[in-house]
């Protein structure tokens, strides 16, 4: 069983192009602090981007840095959204 991810330290990434794939975003955020996951969301039919991910960072003042650096920037012709994770089942 995979473990589960620390929502805490966790970061929604949205607006990305559908040619983004895992190691472009560790690429990205990596430059913030060590990561301990990556996840872009893609089409099961498809394997095409559906135009978000998650960053989960081992450190949340990492996360905190990305989101403050990477929100609103220029990434492959698109603006990305960066913002906390908003843990499952919860609607807030």
């Amino acid at each position: 069983m995979r473990p589960r991810r620390n929502e805490e330290n966790s970061v929604c990434v949205t607006n990305l192009s559908e040619d983004t794939h895992e190691p472009d975003l560790l690429e990205l955020f990596g430059t913030f602090g060590a990561i301990s996951h990556v996840h872009v969301a893609v089409d099961q039919r498809t394997g095409i981007s559906r135009g978000f991910g998650f960053v989960n960072f081992v450190n949340k003042e990492d996360a905190e840095r990305a989101i403050h650096n990477i929100n609103r920037y220029g990434y492959h012709n698109l603006i990305l959204g960066v913002e906390w994770e908003t843990p499952r089942g919860n609607s807030n």
